[in-house]
């Protein structure tokens, strides 16, 4: 049989922050109405669309992404776009404007329903992109046979200070932060589902204590990376 699922360019970001107990990372449940990866908790992330790599936004940065990882731009301004959109997080970026919250909020909406594009969402909020902060360390790609394939390359990146993730109640239900080692527990139980690269990330995560040092440690990961 030929699998007919085309593979798609697509990014996720693995967000860190520093808990009470250590080392946090989001996962957000995917809506159970999805064809791919249904109720599965996942880190922020998605396909990568032809307007991120739009110079209009490359203008806008601030800092280039490390030239050792040979990532193109629109990989990491993809994930900074799906992070907004499914987290309403800003990461890897600064806001240059005073917009309110409720502003961010209503931009992260017209951006959610498809009125506006990123572009005009970055104008508007005056972004500032520092690609740098989003740190590559892993490559994925879909199995044969799966409804649909991406190949997805893997960033993690500190947590913005002063903002508050939240579920979009579209394409993510749920927003949890949680220590790696507890998200493997709870899978274990039964609580949630983990896709496999999902799963593999936070084995990974719980070698280190805190933020600085997963940034750090996953840096130096020397897979062989596409």
């Amino acid at each position: 049989m030929t699998d007919r699922a085309a593979i798609r360019d697509a990014a996720t970001v693995v967000l860190l922050r520093d808990g009470d107990a250590g080392l946090e990372v989001l996962l957000l449940r995917r809506h159970g109405g999805h064809v791919f990866g249904a109720n599965a908790h996942v880190f922020p992330g998605g396909a990568v669309d032809t307007a991120d790599a739009d110079a209009r936004l490359s203008d806008r940065c601030t800092t280039v992404a490390p030239s050792a990882d040979e990532q193109p731009l629109a990989y990491r301004m993809a994930g900074i776009r799906e992070c907004f959109e499914e987290a309403g997080v800003l990461v890897g970026c600064d806001i240059q404007s005073d917009a309110s919250l409720a502003r961010i909020s209503a931009e992260r909406d017209a951006l959610n329903a498809g009125t506006d594009d990123w572009q005009q969402v970055a104008e508007r909020l005056d972004l500032r992109f520092q690609p740098d902060r989003l740190v590559y360390f892993a490559y994925w790609l879909t199995p044969r046979g799966a409804p649909r394939r991406y190949a997805t390359r893997f960033f993690v990146a500190a947590a913005p200070d002063g903002q508050t993730a939240m579920a979009d109640g579209r394409e993510t239900t749920r927003l949890d932060w949680l220590a790696p080692h507890q998200a493997l527990a709870r899978q274990s139980a039964g609580d949630i589902s983990l896709m496999p690269p999902t799963q593999v990330t936070l084995q990974q995560l719980c070698d280190y204590k805190d933020t600085d040092a997963a940034l750090a440690g996953l840096a130096r990961v020397q897979a062989d990376q596409p």
